[in-house]
């Protein structure tokens, strides 16, 4: 390991103030990282991902890069005064994905749905995640496909820790029953 550059030649420091050393470096790049890093650097690096979850929640390839691509849009201007890019990112694609799902709420209450289209991809797991109603179904994405704790889908989806356990314990329930 090189040599501290704040100490005199010779003095070395312990292994666990290296690594607290690191921790604390580690700590102050994610807390920080959205001032650092220029919006085309983290549209490189978060758009797949964003991708992803937002195909999740709105089942369209084209939609979800829509939802992507438009949170980055609105960021854009306020850029500097972000300051964690990948949680402001993703709530910004799941408010675009709630008012996507919003309009399509609105279209199913006046179009009727064609019997034989629902029943042939009612037996995927994916399907019925996707058949859960909204706020289940954004719970159960962040938790199971982005690996995300209580606190951050609270953050994500602007609720309480306690909302988001019961909503997943709702959520749960629901696809037991389904899937059963």
């Amino acid at each position: 390991m090189p040599a501290d550059p704040l100490l005199p030649p010779g003095v070395g420091i312990g292994e666990s103030h290296r690594r607290a050393a690191r921790v604390a470096d580690r700590e102050t790049a994610t807390t920080s990282i959205g001032l650092e890093e220029p919006i085309e650097v983290a549209y490189q690096r978060l758009y797949p991902r964003l991708v992803r979850l937002a195909f999740l929640l709105l089942d369209t390839r084209e939609q979800a890069e829509e939802a992507v691509q438009d949170a980055f849009a609105k960021a854009y201007p306020r850029w500097a005064r972000v300051e964690n890019a990948e949680a402001y990112m993703r709530i910004a694609v799941v408010n675009n994905c709630r008012v996507v799902q919003r309009r399509r709420a609105i279209v199913r209450r006046f179009v009727p749905v064609r019997h034989e289209d629902a029943s042939m991809n009612a037996d995927h797991v994916a399907d019925v995640v996707r058949a859960l109603p909204t706020r289940l179904r954004q719970v159960v994405v962040l938790r199971y496909y982005l690996q995300l704790s209580d606190a951050e889908i609270a953050e994500t989806l602007h609720m309480p820790a306690g909302t988001v356990k019961s909503t997943l314990h709702r959520a749960r329930t629901h696809l037991r029953e389904v899937l059963t």
